[in-house]
């Protein structure tokens, strides 16, 4: 699917808002509990206050969801953008995220650490 796509329908199912925060990631640590243990391609988006996680395909488009994050009760939040990739890792309900992220991912970093 083209971005183009995945970004209205990520719109039309309020999983993204008017900023257009998001980005495909690595999960490097396992998200535990109800949904079992997955590690692999997500996406990441920010609809208000909210950060949802879901499962990502090879061609953009995205499964199901993960994880839904109240950003506002993130903990220990920390990212690093960077030419070559970053790293975007916090806390909640008791477990550790961690992801890798593309080159391009500026805009989602700064929206936590700025």
């Amino acid at each position: 699917m083209k971005e183009e796509q995945i970004l209205n329908c990520l719109k039309k199912e309020t999983l993204l808002d008017e900023k257009t925060i998001y980005t495909y990631a690595l999960l490097r640590s396992a998200i535990g509990g109800a949904i079992g243990s997955i590690n692999g391609l997500v996406l990441l988006s920010i609809n208000g206050n909210i950060l949802y996680i879901h499962q990502a395909n090879i061609d953009n488009s995205y499964g199901e969801r993960l994880a839904k994050i109240y950003i506002s009760d993130m903990k220990n939040i920390q990212g690093k953008a960077g030419m070559f990739g970053g790293k975007f890792s916090f806390n909640y309900d008791g477990k550790e995220y961690k992801f890798k992220l593309p080159a391009k991912a500026e805009k989602f970093v700064d929206f936590f650490v700025m």
